[in-house]
């Protein structure tokens, strides 16, 4: 069943039959006309060609969001997260999520500006990851910019572009989870993050550092290492940094995966945690309530920004907005306080 032969049997022209169910505004189509043509449709049971609906409309209907991820994407809980919040204000108005990731070989991937150039979605969500650079990022910002793209930057982002972003203080949350282990009288706090020329990176080791000097204390280079966001380089390097650094009582780890090795590295060594070593994680997980100890880390509200990202894409006004969301530091039992020899006393959680 065609659209011409609807308007046949509708008694109408194919033009109004098209204005009917595009739901165009303005269209001078009676209501009785209306009513007609949707009846018919349903008699004939109708399904119109989406491909020539959205060609007609010059409109997808479907929004992109693009992940440079090496790792599977549906693996890492906080994407799942995201994607879950921004597929879910996509639901409500009946759009579809169109999925771009280069996946294990970045250098390989299909350009963004490319994708943005050929308006194959209406609009494009850009989730900044683990593995992307500054060199990355400024790509993508000239590249939006060229194409005058709909579009949302997610994730990581620090520069002056006026663009759509959605984030958080990733140096503020790491300050506050520092300082919350040095007001606990810890002073020997081993840094573990991911990779060291990732964007994010920069920004943890800035907000450690800060929390050290925020508290007049020297930092200890030795104690800031890098795991790749490998589970058994961050298992090795845990076990090493304990072994060369006796003093060492607590341990920030910048990454979920990483810490779920660093809590067993420490016990596998025949420590108490968090007698012998407190543990910090940054990112949440659903699991480590159930841990032995549960741990204390930090909850990023990653779907209400897979959410507030879908919303800025469907927002047809031209302003420009940077939302960054409040994180909380999860208090569990991974961490304790420690002996402070300046001030001579024990600071309970």
């Amino acid at each position: 069943m065609t659209l011409r032969q609807v308007a046949k049997l509708a008694g109408v022209s194919h033009t109004t039959v098209s204005l009917v169910i595009n739901n165009v505004r303005n269209s001078r189509v009676s209501q009785s006309t209306r009513a007609r043509v949707l009846q018919t449709i349903r008699e004939l049971d109708y399904r119109p060609n989406i491909i020539a609906q959205r060609l007609a409309l010059r409109k997808t209907n479907s929004i992109g969001i693009f992940i440079p991820f090496i790792s599977p994407i549906f693996r890492n809980y906080a994407l799942i997260e995201m994607v879950g919040g921004i597929q879910d204000v996509l639901n409500e108005k009946a759009l579809d999520l169109v999925l771009f990731s280069p996946g294990r070989e970045l250098w390989r991937a299909r350009n963004i500006d490319e994708i943005l150039k050929q308006n194959s979605v209406d609009g494009m969500i850009i989730v900044n990851t683990r593995y992307t650079t500054h060199y990355f990022i400024n790509k993508v910002i000239k590249y939006i910019r060229e194409a005058n793209s709909n579009s949302v930057v997610l994730g990581y982002y620090w520069g002056k572009e006026k663009i759509n972003y959605v984030g958080v203080d990733y140096e503020e949350d790491i300050f506050k989870s520092i300082s919350y282990l040095l007001d606990l009288g810890h002073e020997s706090i081993a840094l573990i993050t991911g990779l060291p020329k990732a964007l994010v990176t920069n920004k943890i080791i800035r907000g450690y550092k800060r929390a050290y000097e925020n508290k007049q204390i020297n930092v200890k280079d030795q104690l800031i290492v890098n795991a790749d966001y490998d589970s058994q380089m961050a298992y090795d390097i845990t076990q090493c940094i304990i072994d060369e650094n006796p003093s060492l009582t607590a341990i920030f780890v910048a990454d979920y995966e990483m810490a779920f090795s660093s809590l067993n590295a420490v016990k596998r060594l025949g420590l108490n945690v968090p007698k012998d070593v407190s543990i910090i994680s940054y990112i949440d997980h659903e699991l480590f309530p159930f841990l032995d100890p549960p741990l204390t880390a930090l909850k990023l509200p990653y779907y209400e920004m897979g959410k507030k990202a879908a919303e800025l894409i469907l927002d047809s006004k031209s302003e420009k907005k940077r939302v960054l969301f409040d994180t909380e530091l999860i208090i569990r039992e991974s961490t304790a306080g420690r002996v402070n020899p300046r001030l001579g006393t024990h600071k309970e959680v």
